[in-house]
């Protein structure tokens, strides 16, 4: 009749504006699956009862239980930061079958003007595997893109996130180091919004069984090494939209809350560095030398100097920002 008792399946609810897909059976990825095709596996008339149960959840956002005949349908919310329904987590089966525990899966969105990301329930728990105690909403994107080990298709997300487009989307696997020095493994799943000018995802783990042994992203690993130990700053930025999304050496002071703030940049400045980016995003391993006013959360405007780098790699799109407040050859 069904699949298998046990089987949760994650429909993304990313963008209102579109119709949900089905994108996981259990740990399994099923890419932006129509879920009118869900009558292959339930028939006709069932798959409208799951179909109706998705959009009651979603508008609801609250659990539903229905059960019809032979049929039981079980959905539950996926929450984002902001309180709307990014998932639903849906069980099939047998109304007499046990409903197992469903997976654990959670949602975050991207600000595309602020360049913040906002961390709905759960998700730092399940990803970076951290205590609670140090659970933030609100992070800049180093905090995330610093964790991950290895990012397949990283290209064609910042891509993505470049353009923003309604029917812009992205899935794929990404390894994470949590907070325990343990490296799990994800999949990904992220839509564009234009109208609220965000990125919306979701995450949910692949168990440890079906990783394996996580590669490390050479490039990435690449970058990380020529960066440490330099004496000034270095961010590993993406080219086409000038987002520093990681640290591989943190920057000294006075500039050192770049690392866990996005600062506000003298217009100005930031034209020349979106300038410089695509510029150089034409011409790897050439530089540029920029100066840059930029201010924090506490204390006034601070100069900082610096040099862009693009960088020419497997996986072509970033570069190295060297970011110092004076001349790096009087630094430590």
């Amino acid at each position: 009749m069904t699949r298998s008792a046990g089987d949760w399946w994650l429909v993304e609810t990313l963008d209102e504006d579109l119709s949900p897909t089905l994108v996981a059976v259990d740990a399994q990825a099923r890419p932006w699956t129509d879920l009118a095709r869900l009558r292959r596996k339930v028939g006709q008339a069932r798959a409208g009862v799951v179909v109706e149960v998705v959009r009651r959840c979603r508008a609801a956002g609250a659990p539903v239980r229905v059960s019809e005949g032979e049929l039981l349908v079980v959905a539950e919310p996926v929450f984002c930061a902001f309180g709307g329904v990014h998932g639903v987590q849906l069980w099939v089966g047998a109304v007499d079958a046990p409903v197992l525990p469903k997976r654990a899966v959670a949602a975050w969105d991207w600000a595309a003007d602020t360049e913040l990301a906002y961390h709905g329930p759960d998700l730092e728990e399940l990803v970076f595997a951290r205590d609670p105690a140090h659970v933030r909403v609100i992070r800049t994107p180093p905090d995330a893109f610093g964790r991950m080990v290895r990012f397949d298709g990283r290209i064609d997300y910042f891509t993505m996130v470049a353009r923003i487009e309604l029917g812009g989307h992205w899935q794929g696997q990404v390894d994470m180091l949590g907070d325990d020095e343990r490296v799990r493994r994800f999949q990904m799943i992220a839509r564009a919004v234009p109208k609220l000018r965000r990125i919306s995802g979701l995450m949910h783990a692949i168990p440890d069984d079906a990783a394996g042994v996580a590669a490390a992203d050479p490039d990435m690993v690449m970058l990380r090494a020529v960066s440490q130990h330099s004496g000034v700053g270095v961010g590993i930025i993406e080219l086409s939209t000038a987002m520093i999304y990681e640290w591989a050496g943190p920057p000294l002071p006075p500039l050192d809350r770049w690392a866990v703030e996005r600062p506000t940049v003298d217009p100005r400045d930031l034209a020349a560095l979106q300038a410089a980016c695509v510029e150089l995003a034409r011409n790897p391993g050439a530089s540029r030398r920029l100066t840059m006013r930029v201010c924090f959360s506490v204390g006034g405007w601070v100069t900082a100097q610096a040099e862009l780098v693009a960088v020419s790699t497997a996986e072509s799109g970033h570069g190295l920002l060297r970011v110092w407040s004076e001349d790096p050859a009087s630094t430590g």
